[in-house]
């Protein structure tokens, strides 16, 4: 296997290229290195794109996956998208609101809450790097202004089901024992990694993921070659077509050189 094999690369951000609040050197060094030879790279993440903008600067990167698929974009151009439907996002907060769980609505560059969100969450938020949160008042008139990508809620596991039987056109992703994100049920990584594969002319069997959490195995499916880190959990790592090793013990790194396109 050599680099002519692969033509591009998807690397996840939490757990792969971003840990403990900072990047892992290696990664950053290996991205250099696609880079410089010519191989596209993209951030495929959960995260908005606001919540993303620092670590993909850092890198260089000009291509994005944000909100788990349901936007995509080359620098500043979107290539692709998947907002909620505006009802889908009302009915959400007023039943979240109903029942005292604080939530955050992410559009394309901002990340709003019509209350803010209790101190009691805030090393939550500080842990995942989480943007600043713009808190503006609720109404009809500004949820109808808002083109949703993702929905944040901090409640424990119980209220999971609940929410997924109530909401079916949504699924839910949880990021932390406190939080998760509602995201559009119609989005997944794999769907916006498709978008731009096919704008760049570049088959899926001709492409790799590099991830650890749960929303990567739609990606490892997906695409003709796969790494999951070795501190994902059991699951994930089942999912995925090889392991690599974990974040910490340059896992990017190492699974980019097993593949053949950077030494290491």
């Amino acid at each position: 296997m050599t680099e002519r094999d692969i033509q591009m690369v998807f690397l996840d951000i939490d757990g792969t290229l971003y840990v403990d609040g900072k990047l892992v050197p290696s990664g950053v060094k290996a991205v250099e290195s696609l880079l410089e030879q010519g191989i596209p790279v993209a951030l495929c993440t959960g995260r908005s794109v606001l919540h993303a903008q620092s670590v993909q600067d850092a890198l260089q990167v000009p291509y994005g996956i944000y909100f788990n698929g349901g936007l995509v974009k080359s620098l500043q151009e979107e290539l692709f998208s998947t907002p909620f439907e505006q009802e889908d996002v009302r009915a959400i907060y007023e039943y979240a609101h109903a029942n005292h769980i604080s939530t955050v609505i992410h559009t394309h560059d901002r990340a709003l809450a019509f209350e803010p969100v209790p101190e009691r969450y805030y090393p939550v938020l500080r842990s995942f790097d989480f943007p600043v949160i713009d808190v503006i008042q609720a109404g009809e008139d500004a949820l109808k202004q808002l083109k949703v990508f993702q929905i944040n809620a901090f409640m424990t596991k119980e209220w999971d089901t609940d929410f997924e039987e109530r909401f079916p056109a949504c699924y839910i992703y949880r990021w932390d024992r406190h939080a998760v994100d509602f995201q559009r049920r119609k989005s997944d990584k794999s769907i916006g990694a498709l978008h731009l594969l096919k704008r760049l002319g570049i088959s899926p069997d001709r492409a790799v993921h590099i991830g650890d959490g749960g929303n990567d195995i739609g990606m490892f499916r997906t695409l003709g070659y796969s790494y999951a880190m070795g501190n994902a959990t059991d699951d994930v790592k089942q999912a995925a077509k090889r392991v690599t090793a974990s974040a910490t013990e340059d896992g990017v790194a190492k699974a980019l050189a097993e593949l053949g396109l950077i030494t290491i």
